[in-house]
């Protein structure tokens, strides 16, 4: 019994720590399109 329990907690740990590097990278990728949209306007103008 010991051993569903360790496994179904490892499962979630790994899911939340999965979702939360997504998270992560998706909000690094939002700040570096920020970024490019903000110099192509200045390249532009």
């Amino acid at each position: 019994m010991i051993y569903l329990v360790m496994g179904y907690a490892t499962f979630w740990l790994v899911t939340f720590v999965f979702v939360y590097t997504i998270f992560s990278r998706q909000q690094k990728l939002n700040q570096e399109l920020i970024i490019l949209k903000q110099l192509v306007k200045d390249e532009n103008e």
